[in-house]
């Protein structure tokens, strides 16, 4: 679990100095879900759930940017295919 959570953090990190055009607001939810991660006991899963679901709040008062889309839709692409996988796997 430790290689995952490093490799979402850095995931994020690299997202949010790429693209130019994020707002504030959304490099804090960046930042704040990166210092989560960094916690020994917490859920990556559960932190990926919280960016999500900020970044929709921010859609949908039209705060959101056209490069927080782009996270969003990825960040919940990647969401639902470990559910995906996670489903399939505790049937076998």
């Amino acid at each position: 679990m430790g290689i995952f959570k490093k490799n979402k953090k850095q995931e994020l990190l690299k997202f949010k100095e790429e693209p130019p055009n994020l707002n504030d607001n959304e490099k804090s939810l960046i930042l704040n879900a990166v210092n989560k991660i960094n916690e020994p006991k917490t859920s990556q899963d559960k932190e990926t759930l919280a960016i999500i679901h900020s970044l929709r709040k921010l859609s949908i008062y039209g705060q959101l940017s056209k490069d927080g889309r782009i996270l969003l839709k990825k960040l919940q692409r990647d969401q639902w295919l470990w559910g995906l996988l996670n489903s399939v796997v505790q049937h076998d």
